[in-house]
């Protein structure tokens, strides 16, 4: 059975031990916010329900922020006769200069 905080920190004092240093309390989940979900992570805990629910909201908002982006150009092949130009084109024009 775990211990109570309470129970906890008076088993400190009886043993003599100290707190240690740089605030390691955990602040409470900021529960239904970003934030919160960010918690639930950190901490390595499954996200309850509404830290959940604000987190999708989150990503949705994040992704209509985003500028969308544009359709591929669509590839556009040459044909033999230009393919052989462009190579013809290549050999002589790197030669005579």
């Amino acid at each position: 059975m775990p211990l109570t905080d309470a129970e906890l920190d008076q088993l400190m004092t009886d043993i003599g031990l100290k707190r240690p240093r740089g605030g390691s309390e955990r602040k409470p989940i900021a529960h239904g916010t970003y934030r919160g979900s960010r918690q639930h992570r950190y901490r390595k805990e499954p996200l309850c329900q509404p830290c959940r629910d604000a987190e999708n909201a989150y990503q949705r908002e994040h992704a209509a922020r985003q500028p969308r982006k544009s359709a591929p150009k669509p590839k556009q092949y040459l044909t033999e006769e230009e393919w052989q130009a462009r190579v013809a084109a290549r050999r002589n024009g790197g030669e005579s200069r």
